[in-house]
């Protein structure tokens, strides 16, 4: 048996609905559903009752719900008193982010709360695939804190109980295309509407980068051609450059190149797109050295 299977099941009786506990859940509804049948073929009965909308536990369901829900709470309260027992006396924090982050971000982030925290020894991973991962580290305990950039109007993770989060800057995708021989745009988002624009794409969760929608929202009259993609954010100013089509890049990304005229802006200022920065902590897991930075970070922002 697995424990994600049981966290499964209870996500389900929740919320009633395969496509959305699938999504809470982070993975594909179909694999999702082969994860219940595992469950109840391991229980040797069916526990969820798929013929009503939205749908409930059967009798078995019903009782072993109790027993999943405290067989995932002493296995986080095991793992979590395990865990600080080992870790007690470390000082090394434990971070996860997205590449461009860590490479534009988190140093001087780092560099300004290091006078406030007693720990001069960080990680910092980024070989994670995509959000999934993430989180899965997160749930286990590889990392202390996730820092990703997250789009204002959809939250990434809304299980207020598990995770709690913390605002701690914005950035702006600001659209550029590379410069003509006169130092003008190639192009610009309202012009030639028939015209097909190639652009430059993430391959990041729309939540975490939501140009996709930004598009489809805001630019309907406009074709769009996606011909690059990538999960590092950095190399899209490279491409850009070399006039491969636009992108919306990270402010603190493009502004140097912008500054020297390699890139230029292709819309106005009302064609960025706003995230959000924030960071993540599962509180189920809460470390000693952890506990004292988000302690920290919950002063600064009370602060703000």
């Amino acid at each position: 048996m697995d424990l994600n299977w049981i966290e499964d099941f209870l996500t389900l009786h929740k919320c009633g609905n395969f496509r959305i506990a699938a999504e809470q859940r982070f993975i594909s509804q179909p694999a999702f559903s082969r994860r219940i049948h595992s469950l109840e073929t391991w229980v040797g009965a069916k526990l969820i009752d798929r013929s009503s909308q939205p749908v409930k536990l059967t009798d078995a369901g019903e009782l072993f719900k109790p027993v999943a829900q405290e067989i995932v709470r002493l296995a986080y309260l095991s793992r979590n008193n395990i865990q600080v027992k080992i870790r007690e006396g470390e000082e090394k924090i434990r971070f996860a982010t997205l590449s461009t982050l860590a490479q534009y971000f988190i140093p001087s982030w780092l560099k300004s709360i290091q006078q406030d925290i007693d720990s001069e020894i960080f990680s910092v991973r980024t070989d994670f695939e995509n959000v999934e991962d993430y989180l899965c580290a997160l749930d286990e305990g590889e990392i202390d804190f996730f820092i990703c950039y997250e789009d204002p109007t959809e939250i990434l993770l809304n299980d207020m109980k598990k995770y709690s989060s913390l605002h701690l800057g914005v950035e702006m995708l600001v659209p550029v295309v590379s410069p003509d021989s006169k130092g003008n745009p190639r192009g610009w988002l309202p012009s030639n509407p028939q015209e097909v624009i190639p652009y430059l794409q993430t391959q990041f969760t729309p939540s975490l980068w939501p140009v996709k929608h930004h598009l489809d929202s805001r630019y309907r009259n406009l074709k769009f051609l996606s011909v690059y993609q990538t999960t590092i954010a950095a190399s899209l100013s490279a491409m850009v450059r070399e006039g491969y089509g636009v992108a919306w890049v990270p402010l603190s990304i493009a502004i140097n190149d912008l500054e020297k005229g390699l890139l230029v802006r292709a819309g106005d200022e009302k064609d960025d797109i706003r995230l959000d920065i924030k960071v993540y902590r599962n509180t189920n897991i809460i470390a000693p050295q952890a506990e004292k930075i988000w302690q920290v970070l919950l002063h600064r922002n009370s602060c703000c």
